[in-house]
C-alpha cells in the first residue's frame, strides 16, 4: 500500500510540467480525422466520380463545309451510338475500380489507427519509464541520505556516502533522460494524428493487453479479413477490365446525317428547291486495333490478381499465427513478471534497506537491491507496452477494429 502511494506521489512529480493527457479512445478517434485518412476520402470521391463518368457515351461530331461548283453549304453530324454493350461495361470497370479504392482506403485507415495505436503505447511506456526512473531516483536519495546520517552518527564511512552520490546521480541522469524521451514519444504521437508536435502529452488509461483468445476462430474469420477483401476487389476489377476488352471486338456504330444547301447541280427555282438531306449509318471496324493482343494482357493481369490472392491469403495466415504466438509470449512474460518477480524483488530491496539501516548490511548490498528493483520495475513496464503493442498486432492481423478492448 504504501509504495503504491509512493507511486501515484512520483507520478505526479514526474508530470508536473503541463501535459496534455490523451487516452486511447481520444487518439483513435482523432486517427480517423488524420491527414493520412483525409487523403483517403479524396481518392474515394474520385474513384466514385469517375463511375459516373464512365457513363458517357463517345462525342458526336459536327462539319461544315462549301464547294465552288456544288453546293453553297453542307453541314453534317456524326452520332455514336454505342448499342453493343461498350458503355455498359466501362461503368462496371469504374465500379469495381472504385470498390478497389474503397478497399485500399479501409486497409490504409485501420494501418493509420495501427500505427496511432503503437504511438500511444510507446508514449504509455515512456511514462512508466519516467515513474521508473523517478522512483529509482528518489530511493537512491533515500539511501544517499541514511549514508550520511550514518557518517554523523560515527558508524559509518565516509566511502558510503560517495557511493550513494554517485548512486544517486546516476538515478537523477536516467529519471532526466525519461522525460526526454517521453517528450519525443509525445511528439511522435502528434505526428501521427496531426497535432502540434510542441504540445507535450501523456497517456492516461490503462493499456489494453488482451484476454485469452482461440486461434482456430480467428483463423475462420480470415475470409472476411480488409486485405482479403481488397485482393478480391482487385480480381473483381481485372475481370471488369476484360469485359471491356472484349466489348470492343464488336464495331462501333453511328448514325450519320448531312444537309447540302444550294446545289446548283439540283434542278429548282428556289435555294430550298435546290437543297437535299442524307442519313445513314457507319460502321467503326476494330479490324487493326489488335483486340486479341489485348484480350491476352487483360487475361494475364486478371491471372495475376487471383496469384495475388492466393499470396495474400497465406501471408494472412502465417502473419496471424506469428502475431498470437508472439503476444502469447508476451503475455505471459508480462504475469510472470508481475505474479513472481516484482513481489520478490519489492521484498528484497525493502529488507536490504533496513539491513543497511540497521548495520547489519553494507550499502553495496542495499544499492544493488535497489538498482535490481529499478531493473524489474522497468522490465515490467516495458513487458506491459510489449504485451499491448503485440495485442494491437494480432488485432490487425485478425483484421479487428484496432485498439479495441476485445
Amino acid at each position: 500500500m504504501r509504495s503504491l502511494a509512493v507511486l501515484i506521489a512520483l507520478a505526479g512529480v514526474a508530470h508536473a510540467e503541463p501535459r496534455r493527457a490523451v487516452t486511447l479512445g481520444e487518439a483513435l478517434a482523432a486517427a480517423k480525422k488524420a491527414p493520412g485518412v483525409v487523403v483517403g476520402g479524396h481518392e474515394l470521391a474520385a474513384a466514385e466520380a469517375q463511375v459516373d463518368a464512365a457513363t458517357a457515351w463517345p462525342s458526336p461530331s459536327v462539319h461544315v463545309a462549301t464547294n465552288r461548283l456544288t453546293a453553297r453549304l453542307v453541314a453534317g453530324a456524326t452520332v455514336p451510338l454505342p448499342v453493343f454493350g461498350t458503355v455498359g461495361a466501362a461503368k462496371r470497370q469504374a465500379q469495381a475500380e472504385a470498390d478497389v479504392v474503397r478497399a485500399d482506403v479501409d486497409v490504409a485507415r485501420r494501418e493509420l489507427e495501427h500505427r496511432a495505436v503503437l504511438a500511444w503505447i510507446a508514449l504509455a511506456r515512456a511514462d512508466g519509464d519516467v515513474v521508473a526512473t523517478s522512483i529509482a531516483a528518489q530511493q537512491s536519495a533515500e539511501l544517499e541520505l541514511i549514508a550520511k546520517g550514518r557518517l554523523s552518527a560515527g558508524v559509518g564511512g565516509e566511502v558510503d556516502v560517495t557511493v550513494a552520490s554517485a548512486a544517486r546521480a546516476r538515478a537523477d541522469v536516467a529519471a532526466a533522460a525519461a522525460q526526454r524521451a517521453e517528450d519525443a514519444a509525445s511528439a511522435n504521437l502528434a505526428g501521427v494524428l496531426g497535432w502540434d508536435p510542441s504540445v507535450s502529452m501523456r497517456a492516461e488509461g490503462g493499456l489494453v493487453t488482451g484476454e485469452a483468445r482461440d486461434l482456430a476462430a480467428m483463423r475462420a474469420r480470415l475470409a472476411q479479413h480488409p486485405e482479403r477483401a481488397a485482393a478480391l476487389r482487385r480480381v473483381d476489377a481485372s475481370e471488369a477490365s476484360l469485359d471491356v476488352v472484349v466489348a470492343q471486338r464488336w464495331p462501333l456504330l453511328a448514325l450519320e446525317a448531312s444537309v447540302s444547301f444550294n446545289d446548283p447541280t439540283l434542278p429548282g427555282a428556289t435555294s430550298w428547291d435546290r437543297s437535299d438531306a442524307a442519313i445513314g449509318v457507319a460502321l467503326e471496324l476494330p479490324i487493326f486495333a489488335r483486340i486479341g493482343d489485348k484480350e491476352r494482357a487483360a487475361r494475364a493481369t486478371e491471372a495475376a490478381q487471383r496469384a495475388r490472392l492466393v499470396v495474400t491469403e497465406t501471408e494472412l495466415g502465417a502473419g496471424l499465427y506469428a502475431a498470437y504466438r508472439t503476444w502469447q509470449a508476451a503475455s505471459e512474460r508480462l504475469r510472470s513478471l508481475e505474479r513472481d518477480v516484482v513481489p520478490a524483488q519489492e521484498r528484497a530491496a525493502a529488507l536490504s534497506a533496513q539491513a543497511f539501516r540497521e548495520g547489519a548490511r553494507d550499502l553495496a548490498s542495499a544499492l544493488q537491491a535497489e538498482r535490481d528493483l529499478a531493473a524489474v520495475r522497468a522490465e515490467v513496464n516495458s513487458a506491459r507496452a510489449d504485451a499491448a503493442s503485440t495485442y494491437a498486432d494480432l488485432q490487425l492481423a485478425v483484421g479487428d477494429e484496432v485498439g479495441s478492448a476485445k
